[in-house]
Formats: structure tokens, C-alpha cells, sequence
């Protein structure tokens, strides 16, 4: 029988303890439930032992570096849970402990991750590949202690780079949600009909393009990328795109847009071009929503770029 788990992500001082002491509190998680907290790290915030009792919550505590399969095992057949919460150390390697170290019955229901808003760049910037380890997973990103002074695409679109079909939460610090979904911080103004796109804001503009296709419409649009390849679907369609360093430089992630142009033959894959048109936009079966096209007025070959890498800065 497959026992459902839960798993809250995150960097220590992410505010997972006390994400999981507020959904121990909610009837709707609890009612008619037998929880095991298997907890890998002891944050600032410590579990609240009425909400335990209350939840019908038992509560261990393991050492990230040295648990086995087995004592997983052994805790489930102690408490006989009807569910499982995992508090991830944010030094763990969440694809080794989803593939190799769970038991087998342990069905992953869940993958929720917290950010410090405050700390994301650090880490970021220090500690790349641990961000991909705890994002590329998640079904959905909280970031807490965010305000208005910080830029909402830079967290967006690094994340999204990540991982494209995680949901995103943004939490003020006195714990309301920002219901907007605009991100009102692109580095061009999109009120003007031409839009010149610096080689700095290539991934910006793809992003921010494809969640809102429809205010890009009928603008003129210059920008730069390599000729990835044809588009298998239109006609005369090719991709023009960069990679963006999710992880390391074995591991990016393809950010680009389709154009349309009747030289598409006749380029070369990895080849650098510069595209001027205007966009449209199709409805994609595979995206289920309508995406941008550029219709390529004029194309140039240019060298390439000395950083090649797409960045949300």
C-alpha cells in the first residue's frame, strides 16, 4: 500500500518549520489523519508541540548525512502513517534521496520549496547547483519576506529556467500573498511599438513573451540568438535561442522564441543572427495557450557572444 508524502524544501532561514507548523494547523491537512515529521534539519524556529498533538503529528528527527532506507522503513512500520512530511535539509541532494533513498512505497505526492527573497540572489550566485537541487522538483516556490524593492522577474525567471511548470508564491513579511501577476520591472518599455532587446535581456523578454503573448502584439522586435534548429510544425518556422545556466554548463536549459522567415533553410544550427519583425500569435497544442511568433523582416549572421549564457539579473 503506498503511503502519501509530502516534501518541504528549502535553504535553512527559508522558513520551511514554520510553513509546516501553519499546515499541521490546518483541519483540512490533518482531519482523519496519522502524520509521521521525518525533519532533516533543526532551524532557527522549532516545532510547536500542541500543534503535534493536535494534528496527531510524531515527530523524528534524522541526520541528513548518515539515514538509511531502512530506518525510513523501520519509522513507518512504528507509527503506521496515513502520511508522511518530509523537512528536507537544504544541503540534500533531492534527486538522489526521491530515486534512491525512499522506500519504494512512498509515493511523492508533493514537493513544496521556501525562499528567503532576501537571499535568493546569494545563493544563486554562490551555490548554483544547490538552488537547482531544490527547485527542479517543486510543484510550487513560496518566496517569503519579499518586497516591492525586489525584482519580482529576476526570482520568476530564474526559477522558471529551473524549472518551467512549478507555481509561484510571493509572501510580504507580514505574511499576505501578492495576488498581482505582473511583473512590472522589465528593462525596456514595453509601451513602445519598436523594441530594440539588449543581448542582457534576450531571456526577460522570451519569459515575460510567452506568459503575455498578447501585449507584445503587433510590435516590432529586434533581437539576438542562435539558430537552434526548424520548427517541426510551421512552415518556414525555426527557434531562435540561447541556454540559460541552470546548473552548471552541463546543465542548461533552452530559452528561446519561434520565428518565421523563408531563409530558415538556409541557416545553420549554433549559427548567431540578429531577427527584426513583428509578433503574432498561434495557439500551441502542446503549450495549450497562445504563444508568440516573430515574422522576421530583416536577418543578419553576427559573431557570437563572449557570454553566450542567458542570465535574469
Amino acid at each position: 500500500m503506498e503511503t502519501r508524502v509530502y516534501i518541504f524544501a528549502g535553504f535553512l532561514d527559508s522558513g520551511k518549520t514554520s510553513f509546516i507548523n501553519d499546515t499541521l494547523m490546518n483541519p483540512d491537512f490533518y482531519s482523519g489523519e496519522d502524520t509521521l515529521l521525518i525533519s532533516f534539519e533543526e532551524g532557527e524556529v522549532s516545532y510547536n508541540e500542541t500543534y503535534l498533538k493536535k494534528s496527531n503529528t510524531a515527530l523524528e528527527i534524522l541526520d541528513y548525512e548518515n539515514f538509511t532506507t531502512l530506518q525510513l522503513k523501520q519509522l513507518e512500520l512504528k507509527y503506521r502513517p496515513t502520511q508522511i512530511i518530509i523537512e528536507a535539509n537544504g544541503m540534500m541532494d533531492l534527486n538522489v534521496f526521491v530515486k534512491e533513498k525512499i522506500p519504494e512505497n512512498w509515493n511523492v505526492v508533493q514537493v513544496l520549496t521556501t525562499i528567503n527573497a532576501n537571499t535568493f540572489s546569494m545563493y544563486l550566485n554562490n551555490m548554483r547547483s544547490l538552488v537547482y537541487g531544490q527547485i527542479v522538483f517543486s510543484d510550487l516556490v513560496i518566496f517569503n519576506r519579499y518586497d516591492k524593492s525586489i525584482k519580482k522577474s529576476m526570482l520568476r525567471n530564474n526559477v522558471k529556467a529551473i524549472n518551467s511548470n512549478t507555481q509561484i508564491i510571493y509572501e510580504f513579511e507580514n505574511g499576505t500573498i501578492d495576488t498581482t501577476n505582473i511583473i512590472d520591472d522589465l528593462p525596456f518599455d514595453i509601451n513602445q511599438d519598436y523594441l530594440e532587446i539588449e543581448d542582457h535581456n534576450f531571456g526577460i523578454f522570451c519569459m515575460d513573451a510567452m506568459d503575455h503573448p498578447d501585449k507584445y502584439v503587433n510590435k516590432t522586435v529586434k533581437l539576438k540568438g542562435k539558430f537552434i534548429g526548424l520548427d517541426r510544425l510551421i512552415e518556414n518556422g525555426f527557434i531562435l535561442g540561447r541556454q540559460a545556466l541552470v546548473c552548471c554548463e552541463e546543465d542548461t536549459s533552452l530559452i528561446g522564441m519561434i520565428c518565421i522567415s523563408p531563409l530558415a533553410s538556409k541557416l545553420i544550427p549554433e549559427e548567431w543572427i540578429v531577427v527584426e519583425g513583428k509578433i503574432s500569435t498561434s495557439y500551441d497544442q502542446e503549450y495549450q495557450k497562445d504563444i508568440p511568433i516573430l515574422t522576421v523582416e530583416q536577418l543578419k549572421v553576427v559573431p557570437p557572444l563572449k557570454n553566450q549564457y542567458v542570465t535574469f539579473d
